[in-house]
């Protein structure tokens, strides 16, 4: 479940539960259907148990999370980009596929520490910084830098084809076993 919606949600229905249009933040008329005394009424109620539901989730802790696992099924509902992006949007693509709000995320770390294993990623010192770059199979794979440059800073961001996600989603399995495996050490 994505708190951040959930939390968005929650403030359109306090809003509405107040009389308060949330798409334009006025006041709503007085014949308008929110402001009808059991609409209004159900609408505290349900925000209510949205509060409810987001503290709650908020504090769940990491240890009674249960490990992050999607199923094939699941899996199979990811959706590919036909551009590029960074695997920050990769994971959080995956992230937004979990169906319990009460399982653990996928950690970009990793999913980047997976691909450094399998050889898709490597470590190298340039101008005295350690930085992430593609190996040879993971260019093969479509894996390139990109350059941003903005006002406030310059960096160097790896980009994923719709190849490398492909071969993330099919390869899945190994990254459970990964990441199952390093949290046991």
């Amino acid at each position: 479940m994505n708190n951040k919606v959930l939390k968005h949600a929650q403030e359109y229905i306090e809003k509405m539960a107040n009389g308060i249009d949330p798409t334009t933040n006025e006041l709503a008329k007085k014949d308008d259907l929110i402001n009808n005394v059991r609409i209004a009424r159900c609408l505290f109620y349900v925000n209510s148990v949205l509060k409810k539901l987001i503290d709650n989730d908020l504090k769940v802790s990491k240890k009674n999370k249960k490990p992050f696992y999607l199923s094939a099924t699941t899996l199979a509902k990811y959706e590919y980009t036909i551009y590029p992006i960074s695997i920050t949007k990769i994971v959080r693509k995956i992230n937004q596929l979990i169906p319990d709000f009460d399982m653990a995320k996928l950690k970009v770390t990793d999913m980047v520490s997976w691909l450094m294993e399998i050889g898709l990623l490597k470590v190298e010192e340039e101008r005295g910084k350690l930085v992430k770059k593609p190996t040879e199979t993971g260019r093969k794979l479509g894996m390139h830098i990109g350059h941003i440059s903005s006002p406030t800073k310059e960096y160097d961001i790896i980009y994923y084809s719709k190849e490398t996600e492909q071969f993330i989603i099919d390869n899945f399995d190994n990254l459970l076993d990964y990441i199952k495996n390093t949290k046991k050490c």
